[in-house]
């Protein structure tokens, strides 16, 4: 097995571990979603591709892809809606070519999660180049 295999599978246990499963994980909450760009999501590029989503816990979810089986543990921010969702679907931000997760939403609920760690310019003078990022939604299968 691959270090990072390793390490994303003691990250994913060490959430669970700490957390202690405080999540009110349902069938629902295991998702596909395919997606057919490169991303970064909590600062960890994930290449395009079919996605299984598992709810960890309301403040961790990996994403498990669903070819090579590599996992990666994204804490998210939970965040409460006014609406109840009927479609599961990831938001990206689109700066140029390279998208970002912004947020995730399940079906069935009016929780959303905001990713905890989003991209930020580097520095002021890509900050001014930079135009503003555009939306991209996929939905969730």
């Amino acid at each position: 097995m691959k270090h990072s295999g390793i390490i994303s599978l003691l990250l994913t246990a060490i959430a669970v571990f700490v957390l202690g499963g405080s999540a009110n994980v349902t069938a629902q909450d295991k998702l596909t979603i395919t997606i057919p760009f490169a991303f970064t999501a909590d600062h960890q590029y994930l290449p395009a591709g079919a996605y299984n989503v598992d709810w960890l816990t309301d403040r961790y979810m990996e994403l498990r892809n669903a070819k090579t089986g590599e996992a990666h543990v994204l804490m998210v921010r939970p965040e409460q809606g006014q609406v109840i969702e009927t479609r599961g679907r990831f938001v990206f931000l689109q700066d140029g070519s390279r998208y970002y997760l912004a947020r995730v939403w399940m079906a069935g609920s009016s929780v959303h999660s905001e990713m905890a760690a989003q991209h930020r310019p580097e520095s002021a003078s890509e900050l001014a180049q930079a135009p503003s990022p555009k939306t991209v939604e996929v939905n969730v299968n």
